[in-house]
């Protein structure tokens, strides 16, 4: 018996099985004809004979006609993809089910026909019978075949692993067919005792049944891999569909058609080339803009052109052979475009093979745009230059060779700019760098980089550690700098160049830019158009103005300086007439740092204003402060850094000073060096003549010690000249100071003005001094300069008082 039941099952699967890999309508008509014989011979079967497979497993013709039914059904479905299959499932139950009761009913009828010849003696009452059973036996399949793929969409839903929804898929369908045997028996007899006996003892015939046609599901699965694939990669079906009237199904239908127009018009005129190709590799369409992209003027010809010949990838020069998956590179197509290619895989319809659609992008503008910003990313705009970037790339890939990096950086560029404009500048600049590529002939055999590092500096990498080839071309750059320059307009350019030099091994650490940038700051220290080395002090010193610079800035916002006072006295009475305001610093960590360290970093660091505004407004409330104690005719001395008349807003920084503290504008006196008004006249000398106008006395500082141009002296509104310690340190005894003071004395005193010395350390230099009549004396032999608590006004003594006497 179990051979019998094994050869049907064979029988009733093999031909679905085969259908299954027909194509087409031809596959659609065997399955709708075989399924339509099943269900017609099934109603019957069931009477004709039942398999005992053992004493309490039977198995009869209906029940292995049912299951062959749903195996086919569910194979069916698997194939197409369709939800329009089970509309068509459905209909096709209910015709052979009313084609089965008209049946029932005419043979019924005609065994009741008198004259009839009955030879078998066959009841017209069972037909009469089995036209209930027949309506229910195909209302119950429709219904388990809706229930089934019903939960199949629904385990769709949880997207796991093939295997794993294989196995849940097979396990629902013998859900279902089991199913099937207990709710035909208790809806068609009622549920009692004897049918609940009934239906447990065939219970275990429909779990056989059921298993037996799980099998070639089983064998589906694992050859129809791909097709089976196909349907859990579809989206979940909408039921709605299911129960959509015909009027409603074209309307449907319609506005598909309507879509399928309007991505008929798209795919005809995008201007991105769009290609169909099958799984050979063959174009079967494409619209006009792929074809001229790819040349193909004379049209395409479906089925014969293979993709692969159009293309060429920009990488390996083939295109992906595995094409399963999304694909998208750059390609080379045509004479010699580029493009952006991505390959789409389309899963195979239920009468189309599966297909890859191919779009193509011209990409040459975006190539061409891409390299030009690549191009700007890496070179100055204005020389064409390599960069600071790829100077850094450079110095990073040859960490392993000796290197030697020169900083080149023009004198007074700034000079060019203000006098004849920034595209002179510009012109400037240019023709530097082109003669700085020249000076590259000098070293034929050395492999060397020229690039502008930003503003008016340049940068020379030589892959060499011989000194004497970098001193010939250090010489040969400067030379270089040095040739005039003629403007369009005619104008003639003489520049010249401050260098920086520094040498870096294979296994020395550091920033050779920044040693570099050392040597050349060092070099400019000692005098503008010079060479200067890097030596490893260079560095401390750096990191030193670095660290100042940091300190300070945050020194100068929490007013953690300090200002001192010097005082002046006068020669004849030893009274002190005016102090001096220093500025002083003192760090917790670094300790005090002088004035000659950290004011020109504050000038560097565009502090000095900041700096010179507080150390103005501090100074002016402390001589406010003493006037208000009773203490008079006090003058209170202020030091102007050049930086603080650059833009022509010192004046009002004062008048605002004056007003905010209320010292009289006649206590005050600016001290301003040489170097503040030289060569800056036009600038500076109508400030100084307002300044001036308000009150406020004047007083040029270090006198001698600058450019000691006479001229100035003559015309600039002065009160006060301060002769510089330079000039008194070997007094009396050295002769030539003895002269040079004298002269300065008698030319301050023809043109009546107020002498102060600085820097008084001795009594034989006060003796002198005081014997040529210089009126006041300032420096260590009265009093250094001290905190303001610190000095002393005597009231009651007309006579100085050293220190260590109070």
């Amino acid at each position: 018996m179990v051979v019998l039941l094994l050869a049907q099952v064979i029988l009733f699967s093999i031909f679905p099985l085969y259908f299954s890999f027909l194509s087409g309508s031809l596959r659609r008509t065997s399955f709708y004809t075989y399924i339509a014989l099943v269900l017609l011979i099934g109603g019957f079967f069931g009477n004709v004979y039942s398999l005992p497979i053992t004493e309490k497993i039977n198995i009869s013709g209906g029940n292995l006609c049912y299951g062959a039914f749903m195996m086919a059904s569910v194979l069916f479905v698997f194939v197409e993809r369709d939800i329009f299959i089970l509309r068509h499932l459905v209909r096709l139950v209910v015709l052979v089910n009313v084609f089965n009761v008209s049946l029932s009913l005419l043979v019924g009828k005609i065994l009741t026909t008198p004259g009839i010849i009955n030879p078998h003696s066959i009841s017209a009452a069972l037909f009469d019978v089995s036209i209930a059973f027949i309506i229910l036996g195909g209302s119950l399949i429709i219904a388990e075949l809706l229930f089934l793929f019903y939960c199949f969409d629904a385990v769709k839903k949880c997207q796991w692993s093939y295997p794993v929804t294989t196995a849940v898929y097979i396990l629902l369908f013998i859900f279902t067919l089991c199913l099937d045997g207990v709710l035909f028996p208790f809806i068609a007899f009622g549920i009692n005792p004897v049918v609940l006996d009934i239906v447990i003892g065939g219970l275990s015939g429909k779990i056989v049944m059921a298993c037996s046609f799980s099998i070639p599901l089983i064998f589906f699965a694992i050859i129809g891999h791909r097709s089976l694939s196909a349907y859990l990669a579809n989206d979940t079906v909408k039921w709605s569909s299911l129960f959509t009237i015909n009027r409603q199904l074209k309307r449907e239908l319609s506005e598909k058609n309507y879509g399928l127009k309007q991505a008929a018009t798209v795919f005809n005129n995008v201007k991105e080339g769009l290609a169909v190709v099958d799984t050979s590799g063959l174009i079967i369409k494409a619209n006009p803009a792929f074809c001229s992209m790819v040349g193909l003027s004379k049209g395409l010809i479906p089925g014969v052109t293979p993709i692969h010949t159009l293309f060429s990838s920009a990488d390996s020069d083939m295109l992906p052979i595995d094409k399963s998956g999304h694909w998208r590179g750059e390609v080379k197509f045509g004479k010699a475009s580029q493009g952006l290619l991505t390959i789409t895989p389309v899963g195979a319809e239920s009468s189309q093979a599966e297909t890859y659609v191919y779009s193509l992008v011209n990409i040459d503008e975006l190539k061409e745009t891409q390299n030009e910003l690549f191009y700007l990313a890496r070179h100055d705009p204005l020389t064409g230059l390599e960069n600071r970037r790829v100077l850094d790339e450079i110095i990073t890939d040859l960490s392993a060779e000796s290197i030697c990096l020169i900083v080149v950086d023009l004198d007074h560029f700034k000079d060019v700019n203000d006098s004849y404009g920034h595209g002179a500048g510009d012109m400037v600049l240019s023709v530097v760098g082109q003669r700085l590529l020249g000076t590259l002939s000098s070293i034929p055999t050395f492999t060397a980089h020229v690039c502008r590092t930003g503003g008016d500096e340049f940068a020379v990498l030589i892959v060499t550690s011989d000194k004497e080839v970098i001193d010939q071309l250090s010489q040969t750059i400067q030379g270089a700098c040095k040739s005039v320059i003629t403007l369009p307009q005619g104008s003639e350019i003489y520049v010249s160049a401050t260098l920086g030099v520094s040498f870096q091994g294979p296994s020395d650490k550091g920033d050779i830019l920044q040693k570099a940038d050392s040597a050349l700051y060092a070099a400019k220290s000692e005098g503008r158009g010079s060479i200067g080395y890097y030596e490893e002090k260079l560095t401390s010193v750096s990191q030193r103005k670095i660290q100042l610079s940091v300190k300070l800035k945050q020194a100068l916002e929490a007013e953690q300086l300090q200002v001192f006072y010097q005082p002046q006295y006068a020669s004849a009475t030893k009274k002190i007439v005016g102090v001096e305001a220093l500025v002083r610093w003192y760090d917790a960590e670094l300790g005090w740092i002088g004035p000659d360290e950290f004011i020109p970093v504050a000038e560097e660091m565009g502090l000095i204003e900041k700096l010179g505004e507080w150390v103005l407004l501090t100074a002016c409330k402390q001589g406010k402060a003493w006037l208000d104690s009773g203490i008079k005719d006090i003058k209170m001395s202020v030091n102007v850094s050049a930086h603080q008349l650059r833009f022509g807003q010192f004046m009002n920084t004062v008048k605002h000073t004056l007003l905010k503290s209320r010292l009289p504008a006649s206590m005050l006196q600016l001290e301003l060096t040489e170097s503040s008004f030289i060569e800056r006249e036009q600038d500076v000398i109508p400030q100084l003549v307002a300044l001036k106008a308000l009150g406020i006395q004047l007083a040029i500082d270090d006198f001698g010690t600058g450019y000691s141009s006479l001229s100035y002296v003559a015309i600039l509104p002065w009160d006060t000249l301060k002769i510089d310690r330079s000039f008194v340190n070997r007094l009396p005894e050295d002769k030539a100071q003895r002269q040079m003071t004298d002269t300065i004395l008698q030319l301050a005193s023809n043109m009546d003005l107020v002498i102060v010395v600085e820097g008084v350390e001795t009594q034989a230099q006060f003796d002198y001094l005081q014997s040529k009549g210089c009126e006041i004396i300032q420096g260590y032999y009265f009093s250094p300069a001290v905190p303001a608590d610190k000095i002393i006004f005597p009231t009651n003594r007309s006579t100085f008082v050293r220190d260590e006497e109070l």
